[in-house]
């Protein structure tokens, strides 16, 4: 019994000895990571060599410690720091940042070789901070290289997918600043018509105003269909509709859709843009009532591209 009594009291103990040291490892790492986030490189350096004191397997803190020497200039200390993180693994995630890092301080020791090789490194696990190649002076040296700027336009088309994606430039000839006429006779409508691509080259915006009337509409491609796929909401009674089915050909893009008529009947339409040149587009509706035996034109602009 005093056997047991002793063995369980000594469990307790080491137990609650554990629990103080991973306590105490804690409070350091939230310190160390409190100094980081407030910039304070001096100290966050401190913090983070008492936290790989307490252990060395921590590639998020060598990457940490890492970065403070980075940014207190203690360049030579950051890279076996970077090198020890990356030894130990780190996440994925961490990784295109690690290499990043690597670059731009091999590119302030004149080293641009080491400087591109980690660059390619970054790329290739996932980086695409283009800002920071455009504006980060520890490029300033290679900026202007042609490798370099290779390097750079594949980070933005990393971090812009769809705008090397030729389906998601099929669009393209509709965005700009227009005036807009009546086809028949190109008598002005008064109405403008402002078409901007957003949301990184993935959609188009339309921004429509006219005497009578105002609407916005978004396109883009529907990941179900892999078609060209049109939003419109107007200001207006009954004023949203969805256009289907979009596909360039011809020269033109072609959407579907489907509508209610005055009498309830269900209509069928067409709407289409024309792209006729690089300051010209025509937007064309027409609609059924019987099936697409006979087509009404509903409207028939043409766009012109403002000066």
């Amino acid at each position: 019994m005093q056997t047991f009594s002793y063995n369980l009291f000594a469990l307790i103990i080491m137990h609650c000895v554990g629990l103080k040291c991973v306590h105490a490892q804690n409070s350091v790492t939230k310190t160390a990571d409190s100094l980081f986030l407030q910039a304070d490189w001096k100290n966050a350096k401190i913090a983070y060599e008492k936290v790989l004191q307490e252990s060395t397997i921590n590639p998020v803190a060598w990457n940490k410690l890492g970065f403070s020497n980075y940014q207190v200039r203690q360049l030579d200390a950051a890279i076996l720091n970077f090198d020890k993180s990356l030894s130990q693994n780190p996440p994925a995630a961490l990784k295109p940042f690690i290499f990043s890092r690597l670059a731009k301080i091999y590119c302030l020791k004149n080293m641009n070789l080491k400087a591109y090789t980690y660059l390619d490194s970054a790329v290739y696990n996932g980086y695409t901070n283009y800002k920071e190649l455009d504006t980060l002076s520890d490029f300033n040296f290679i900026r202007n290289e042609e490798r370099f700027r290779a390097i750079r336009m594949n980070v933005y088309n990393q971090a812009n997918p769809c705008m090397s994606d030729p389906h998601h430039r099929e669009f393209d000839f509709w965005v700009g600043e227009w005036n807009v006429f009546q086809t028949n006779g190109m008598q002005p409508t008064g109405a403008h018509s402002s078409i901007q691509m957003i949301s990184g080259g993935c959609a188009i915006l339309e921004n429509w105003e006219s005497p009578n009337s105002n609407g916005k509409s978004i396109n883009f491609i529907d990941p179900v269909t892999n078609k060209w796929k049109q939003s419109w909401a107007g200001n207006y009674a009954n004023g949203t509709q969805e256009f289907m089915n979009g596909e360039y050909r011809e020269h033109a893009m072609r959407f579907d859709f489907i509508a209610t008529g005055s009498n309830g009947q269900q209509v069928m339409g067409h709407l289409i843009f024309y792209n006729q040149g690089p300051n010209q587009v025509r937007q064309f509706n027409e609609t059924s009532t019987d099936g697409g035996n006979k087509w009404n034109t509903n409207y028939d602009f043409t766009y012109v591209r403002k000066k």
